[in-house]
């Protein structure tokens, strides 16, 4: 692949800020806090903020590889792997990055289903859904990679109000909740924060994105503010959380942010949970559309004779097909579990490693060079 890409097919620095964004709010901000209170209690906001501190240290890690990979070109995680383990092993290292990606359009496509079934349409057909869902991804991906992030903007516009659906519970909330403050062991936060890890994953994908924006060092600074963004907004939600529900409540509650929408009313309209829900489509499609150009680019890497836009067909049909496989809820969450482990293991182990790999890189090639 070429080491450059052309200025008409990049974006703009601020890219990095709603990109990431999108990828990481998504079906899991529905339930989340159920999951992360089951240890902790009151006290898991402290765990959203130690997941949110650890998850700015590695990205970190991720830009700090990006730019150390600029000065031998194209600076993305395949040719970074390319670099460093030769072609080989290269490979077998893309492909083991690569399925984490399909991993998370398919939890991320099959999860939003999940949502659709139980509070919506029950009976909607499974295979249809995924079949319209990713026709769509496929129009959408074959514009290329600004009428993606395009769609990204949309998806965070879209998904503001949403956010502010969340503060109508506040004159609600019962804040003592949040007493004792820090009542439970370091062991107890600790596995709050393990548990919220799937959550914060996403802004990774800048690991394949980034030789598309514009502005690298702009960019950096949008990508840490988005970051903060995250974490701001997954605190106050998880707080506004255990504010409004006893700990009771919320351990018996699957999706608690869908319920606390079911409390909010406006004149003329009923169902906001409803209509959130659909809004929450728009949390879905730029994941899919994202992952699928990600999958696409490292076949093209792997072999630079297939075309992307061949593909493509066959990994949105790979994608029906994953999805089409899971048929009930126990499932969806087994894979949400796989994923979450897949993702600690890559982005909080993997990555590091590979830091210090190329630093180990960097420094016998200074040393050869003397």
């Amino acid at each position: 692949m070429n080491d450059k890409i052309k200025p008409a097919h990049q974006v703009g620095p601020v890219s990095a800020f709603f990109i990431p964004q999108v990828m990481q709010i998504g079906i899991g901000y529905l339930s989340f806090q159920q999951i992360i209170t089951k240890y902790s209690q009151q006290d898991a906001w402290l765990a959203s903020l130690i997941s949110g501190a650890l998850s700015l240290g590695i990205l970190w890690v991720v830009l700090r590889l990006l730019e150390n990979e600029r000065q031998f070109g194209m600076p993305d995680l395949f040719s970074i792997h390319t670099r460093i383990f030769g072609r080989r092993i290269g490979t077998i290292l893309n492909l083991f990055t690569v399925t984490h990606v399909l991993l998370f359009a398919i939890m991320s496509l099959r999860s939003y289903i999940e949502i659709v079934h139980v509070w919506v349409f029950p009976q909607m057909s499974m295979f249809l859904f995924s079949l319209i869902f990713c026709l769509i991804a496929w129009y959408i991906v074959s514009g290329g990679m600004r009428t993606i992030a395009g769609v990204c903007l949309l998806s965070f516009i879209y998904l503001v109000p949403l956010s502010i659906l969340t503060l109508f519970i506040v004159p609600h909330a019962q804040f003592e909740n949040l007493l004792p403050l820090v009542d439970h062991s370091p062991a107890a936060l600790l596995k709050s924060c393990y548990e919220l890890t799937h959550v914060y994953l996403g802004f990774e994908l800048l690991l394949y994105v980034y030789p598309f924006i514009s502005n690298p060092r702009e960019a950096r600074k949008w990508a840490f503010r988005s970051a903060l963004t995250t974490v701001y907004f997954y605190t106050t939600t998880l707080i506004l959380a255990i504010a409004y529900f006893s700990q009771g409540e919320l351990q018996n509650t699957i999706w608690p942010t869908v319920a606390y929408w079911k409390s909010v009313r406006f004149p003329l309209v009923e169902h906001i949970d409803i209509i959130a829900i659909v809004l929450l489509l728009w949390a879905t499609i730029p994941k899919v559309c994202l992952c699928s150009w990600i999958i696409a680019r490292a076949v093209k890497f792997t072999v630079p004779k297939i075309k992307m836009k061949y593909s493509l067909i066959v990994i949105l049909a790979l994608m029906i097909a994953g999805t089409t496989m899971i048929h009930s809820g126990l499932q969806v969450k087994r894979l949400n579990d796989v994923y979450a482990t897949y993702g600690v293991l890559i982005i909080y182990i993997y990555l590091p490693i590979l830091l210090f790999c190329q630093w180990i890189k960097k420094k016998r090639g200074r040393s050869a060079a003397s």
